[in-house]
């Protein structure tokens, strides 16, 4: 089938490095189970932004019973130049309940046997930075003990 467009291309935005603390169980809910988990610090290095994680945002993730986790998360970075920007993502990681249980006790895991995309929402009011509010960003994230890393991209218009 023919489409109306081009496909989009992904370029590069930045990768994450965060170190996360121990998950808060919130417990079982109405929707599955509830945890926090804090985000300590972290780093971002790419071609359009590299800073640091300010410390003090958390993912609040929701945990199925097959060990499917949605996260949603929230928190800032610093840029090198002085900038701040709001990070929002949302993303879910599935793939066979016993990879899924290894993350969740925090056991190396290859990042091929799991799923884990994120949808990057970029708040900031820093001129150099405003592009990046109206772009559509996704993330492919891996997860390792203490570590939640991810490369982010933007969808451009192929020519």
């Amino acid at each position: 089938m023919e489409t109306i467009a081009p496909p989009p291309k992904l370029s590069h935005l930045f990768t994450l490095r965060c170190a996360v603390g121990p998950p808060m169980e919130v417990g079982h809910g109405p929707y599955g189970r509830r945890r926090c988990v804090p985000i300590k610090s972290g780093s971002v290095r790419g071609p359009n932004l590299n800073g640091e994680v300010v410390p003090g945002g958390a993912d609040f993730m929701l945990v199925e019973e097959d060990q499917t986790t949605h996260v949603n998360t929230n928190y800032v970075i610093k840029s090198d130049d002085g900038a701040f920007l709001y990070i929002r993502t949302e993303g879910t990681r599935a793939g066979p309940p016993e990879v899924l249980r290894a993350l969740m006790e925090g056991g190396p895991v290859d990042p091929s046997q799991y799923w884990f995309h994120l949808h990057v929402k970029v708040e900031t009011g820093h001129e150099k930075y405003k592009w990046m509010n109206h772009r559509v960003i996704i993330g492919r994230a891996t997860r390792a003990q203490g570590e939640v890393a991810y490369d982010a991209y933007f969808l451009e218009n192929s020519p």
